[in-house]
């Protein structure tokens, strides 16, 4: 069969399976998720079929950081855009052979290595590393993969994307609810009941785990604040919490749409804190304060004006009781809970993604990303 074909084939399909790939901003791992996807749109339908995480082994993680770093060689960076992507089909391959699974497509994001959508200085660019085409060769099915480009092509962030995917799983008539992903990253997706797409608001928030597996990392040489371990033995400095919080205040009061990632929330961003003469768990302790304030102050602004009634947690953060916890106090009296779903949510998401662009549906949402229209998202990668 020729593969045009095949792609006609998997197009007229009324279910398919799509194996999602996701790795974020904390690079740990890949997130692989094989779902059995129904329809498109509000349509859609999902069932999760199987799940699996996959570290990344410790060079080639060294290699991600080093890769996201401003001086980072182009030559070392095309080298392991190849080298990740043959990592990504390797771990998708074993997957597919230990679970039977026989996959239509595959939906990778990629790792982000630099993300940076709006400068008056250099062109707005995003890059996500693991290319689509050695995925593709690797495992001899059809890959869709970088999703966000399209968007900034139409001159959005390229970020939230996932947002269109919450709102067609979840909208609903009888509550407003928040999901908040905590990677490396903190970002919202706001639906209100009742809501047309148009309706949502979705936004980074700032920092969730990217400021704390640094200072894990270098006080405690820990690669991150297990179950809040070290954390909460530490107590909140009053004084260092507020030069965060005047640090953070210009990105807080950007209204969305805005996006943002660890060009920003970097070592320099707490290097003062952490050199500081602060006992070590106290400055881990004030880092979480710091992070858990600005997602309750980015609510604060722009979403509990419009009314919230629910709080849904995702992400490796929500695994942090610390974090948590500190999110409760804060939250008060809007109830804040952990989806039973909150490791593999992203993965799927891009796997519905793949889903939209095989409908020849438009998957951004221009209110959210900032994009002047709506676009079809994603590349497709033959075998």
């Amino acid at each position: 069969m020729k593969i045009m074909d095949t792609l006609f084939e998997i197009v007229n399909k009324k279910n398919r399976v799509v194996i999602g790939m996701m790795s974020g901003t904390s690079v740990d791992g890949v997130d692989i998720a094989a779902v059995k996807i129904q329809g498109c749109g509000r349509e859609t339908k999902v069932e999760t079929l199987k799940t699996k995480k996959i570290d990344y082994p410790p060079s080639l993680r060294k290699k991600i950081f080093e890769a996201m770093k401003e001086d980072s060689k182009l030559r070392q960076v095309c080298a392991l855009d190849f080298e990740l992507g043959e990592f990504f089909g390797a771990c998708v391959k074993e997957f597919i052979n230990l679970n039977g699974i026989k996959a239509d497509v595959i939906a990778s994001h990629g790792q982000t290595i630099y993300h940076h959508p709006r400068s008056d200085t250099f062109h707005a660019c995003t890059v996500q590393i693991g290319d689509g085409d050695i995925i593709a060769a690797k495992t001899g099915t059809i890959t869709i993969s970088d999703f966000r480009i399209k968007d900034i092509a139409y001159g959005g962030e390229g970020a939230p994307l996932v947002p269109h995917v919450d709102y067609i799983l979840n909208s609903n008539d009888d509550e407003s609810i928040a999901f908040n992903n905590l990677g490396g990253i903190s970002n919202v997706t706001y639906i209100p009941k009742k809501a047309r797409e148009d309706d949502v608001i979705a936004f980074d928030t700032g920092p969730a785990n990217a400021l704390i597996d640094l200072a894990v990392s270098k006080l405690f040489n820990a690669p991150f604040d297990e179950d809040g371990k070290y954390s909460s033995k530490g107590h909140v400095d009053e004084k260092m919490l507020e030069e965060l919080r005047k640090r953070e205040l210009s990105y807080i009061s950007r209204t969305p749409p805005k996006s943002t990632g660890k060009e920003v929330y970097n070592l320099e961003y707490v290097e003062d804190v952490i050199n500081s003469s602060i006992n070590p768990y106290d400055k881990l302790r004030t880092i979480i304060e710091f992070t858990a304030w600005t997602i309750w102050e980015s609510y604060r602004r722009y979403v509990i004006p419009h009314g919230l009634e629910r709080i849904v947690l995702t992400g490796g953060g929500a695994m942090n009781k610390t974090l948590v916890e500190t999110l409760k106090r804060y939250f008060k009296e809007i109830p804040v809970e952990i989806s039973p779903d909150w490791k593999f949510r992203e993965a799927k998401a891009f796997a519905v993604l793949a889903n939209e662009l095989l409908c020849s549906n438009s998957a951004n949402n221009p209110k959210v990303t900032g994009a002047a229209s709506k676009a079809f998202l994603g590349k497709i990668s033959f075998p």
